[in-house]
């Protein structure tokens, strides 16, 4: 949520500062009313754009509840005053909406029972609203409000009429309506308070050109502004003839802008939109499918909305209580749905329920399938005439493996073995390893071994002669210390 406020109030920051530097004094005034509607709309829209990245898939065939979620460590480690943060922050947004919703109820109350207690004149297809109090002339939708006693004595200029009847046949009032309307949600923006004060002198800007279109003189009509700037407060929702900067709207009078110059800074919003649309936006990954159904038509699929919905409603009801026992079934078919989903699925999704009480579950209770299995073997088996009876030692350790997942209940209902099952043959001894080959001569030579006959040294030539050519010795070897070969040599029994 901060992140999408950040990036709401730098957009809408952005756009206001182009105008400011680039449009306010241009005489271009529709256009700029479009402008201001559509920046606040963008500030909305574009961080809730995103943008996906597809990248090459990752391992699927993975245990998801391997994964061990930071939320999880954080719960086992305690809360801390970050854990309640959110909450607080929250909180205070939902006083700021309803400080701004009663502001806003009582503003246009107070106007509603104006325009109900007061005398009215209906002229032209608008209203005026007759007060009493000294107030300058304002509009809200169709209804003008004028001063009464001003207005029976005719003291109100025909320009400043012309100039209310602008505001509310230009529909000025759904501006401020809607941009009120915004600042009750985005009230943490201080942003749109610059916004609203743009839109109303903009609208001052529309009527004093339609002003001087009747044909009144700048010099007279600038006369009457200076002669209606009392400075009286009014709604936030009106359109008051002293609202704005009478000398900047003074200034823009004068200005006259060229459709180049409209078009050329018209199309420099291009690149701004696209860069903020760039920046802003959201960004997420995505596993590329695989292209090539033989190499692995699972990699092909992709979960959809239905079997993410389903996954969410498993998962959820496993994570709102941690104790309960996770079904097989149900585990197999989380699991299934998890390995299809995509990255931002997942990250999007319910976390995956501790599997270590899985285990326990799964080993529990023989299911349906495993009793149906173990009955159409014991069937098959069974029908078998006992001098042709022979059966497999992998079915014989299958049907002995469902029976003992089984409960009493179901050992009862189950088929009945009329055979015997044999255990499996003890397995075969292990032959010992043959001893290694005696080293060769060459290699005691090497080795510089030491050779003795009858308890005396001698040479290895006279050593060779006895081993290879008589053959009537035994030989052992020994090493001393140094790991030198003492070879031995003795007359064989005759």
């Amino acid at each position: 949520m901060e992140w999408y406020i950040l990036k709401s109030a730098t957009i809408l920051a952005t756009l206001l500062l182009f105008y400011k530097l680039l449009l306010e004094k241009e005489d271009m005034h529709m256009f700029k009313r479009f402008y201001l509607i559509l920046a606040v709309i963008a500030s909305i829209g574009i961080p809730l754009i995103t943008i996906t990245t597809y990248i090459e898939p990752a391992s699927q065939n993975f245990d998801p509840a391997l994964l061990q979620s930071s939320e999880e460590i954080s719960i086992a480690e305690g809360l801390s005053f970050m854990d309640y943060l959110p909450f607080i922050l929250w909180t205070i947004y939902a006083l700021g909406v309803t400080f701004f919703s009663i502001k806003f109820i009582r503003n246009l109350r107070e106007l509603l029972v104006k325009i109900r207690i007061n005398p009215k004149v209906k002229k032209a297809g608008f209203t005026r609203i007759l007060l009493q109090e000294e107030i300058d002339p304002h509009t809200f939708l169709n209804y003008i409000f004028l001063n009464k006693k001003k207005y029976e004595q005719k003291q109100i200029p025909k320009e400043v009429i012309i100039h209310e009847e602008a505001h509310a046949n230009q529909r000025h009032s759904l501006d401020i309506l809607f941009v009120e309307f915004l600042q009750i949600i985005f009230w943490i923006n201080p942003l749109i308070f610059f916004l609203k004060d743009f839109i109303k002198l903009n609208h001052e800007f529309l009527a004093d050109r339609e002003v001087l279109k009747k044909g009144i003189q700048k010099t007279e009509y600038q006369t009457t502004l200076l002669s209606f700037s009392s400075g009286h407060l009014h709604s936030d929702f009106v359109n008051p003839i002293n609202y704005s900067s009478i000398k900047k709207r003074f200034t823009v009078m004068k200005t006259q802008t060229s459709k180049k110059t409209i078009w050329t800074k018209g199309l420099l919003l291009l690149p701004l939109i696209g860069l903020l649309i760039y920046s802003c936006s959201t960004r997420e990954e995505e596993e590329k499918t695989n292209s090539n159904p033989v190499v692995n038509n699972q990699a092909a699929q992709k979960a959809t909305p239905e079997m993410v919905s389903e996954y969410n409603q498993i998962a959820k009801s496993y994570n709102s209580k941690d104790d309960k026992p996770v079904e097989v079934t149900d585990y197999n078919k989380m699991r299934d749905i998890y390995n299809l989903m995509s990255a931002g699925q997942k990250k999007n999704a319910e976390f995956f329920p501790k599997v270590e009480i899985i285990e326990v579950v799964e080993n529990a209770e023989a299911t349906s399938d495993m009793i149906s299995e173990h009955n159409r073997l014991v069937t098959h088996y069974n029908s078998i005439p006992e001098e042709d009876f022979k059966i497999t030692q992998e079915h014989a350790n299958r049907i002995m493996y469902i029976r003992s997942l089984m409960t009493e209940s179901q050992t009862n209902k189950a088929e009945k073995i009329e055979f015997e099952i044999l255990p499996p043959p003890p397995p075969a001894p292990e032959t010992p390893p043959a001893p290694p080959a005696p080293p060769s001569f060459e290699k005691l030579l090497a080795d510089d071994a030491i050779f003795y006959y009858k308890g005396k040294t001698i040479e290895p030539q006279k050593a060779r002669e006895l081993v290879e050519d008589q053959k009537k010795v035994n030989v052992e070897i020994t090493y001393n210390n140094k790991e030198k070969p003492i070879v031995s040599l003795t007359d064989k029994e005759n």
